[in-house]
C-alpha cells in the first residue's frame, strides 16, 4: 500500500512539475528556483540571527545582518537581469523552444523532489521499496 501511495505521489508530482514548467518556460523555472534558494538562505540567516541574539553573540548577529543585506542586493540585481531575459523569451519564434525546455526543467525538478521525498521517508523509517 505504501508503494502505491508513493508511486501515485511521484506520478502527480511529475505531472504537476511538467505542466508548470511548460507554462512558465525555462526562464520562469530558473527564476522560480533562484527565488526559492534565496528564500531558503534568508530563512537560514534569520534563524542564525535569532539564535545569536539568544546566546548574546553580537558578532554572529552582525555577520547575519550584513549577509541578509548583501543577499537582498544580489537578488535585486538578479531580478534586474532576469526581467529583460523573460521579455525576450516571449518572442513567438523562441516561445515554443522556451516552453519545451521548461517542461524538461520541470522533469528535472520532479526528479530532485522525488529523491528528496524518498530520502526523507527513508530517514523517517518508512520503507518505500
Amino acid at each position: 500500500m505504501i508503494k502505491f501511495i508513493f508511486v501515485l505521489i511521484v506520478f502527480l508530482l511529475f505531472v504537476w512539475r511538467i505542466k508548470k514548467g511548460f507554462s512558465n518556460g525555462i526562464m520562469g523555472e530558473i527564476v522560480t528556483i533562484v527565488s526559492g534558494l534565496v528564500a531558503l538562505v534568508c530563512v537560514a540567516l534569520i534563524l542564525f540571527a535569532v539564535t545569536s541574539v539568544m546566546v548574546r553573540a553580537t558578532s554572529t548577529l552582525i555577520v547575519c545582518m550584513i549577509a541578509l543585506i548583501l543577499l537582498g542586493i544580489v537578488f535585486k540585481i538578479c531580478s534586474l537581469i532576469f526581467r529583460p531575459v523573460l521579455a525576450l523569451s516571449n518572442i513567438s519564434l523562441l516561445e515554443g523552444f522556451n516552453k519545451m525546455l521548461g517542461a524538461v526543467m520541470g522533469v528535472l525538478e520532479a526528479c530532485v523532489l522525488t529523491g528528496v521525498l524518498y530520502y526523507a521517508l527513508g530517514y523517517m523509517g518508512v520503507d518505500v521499496f
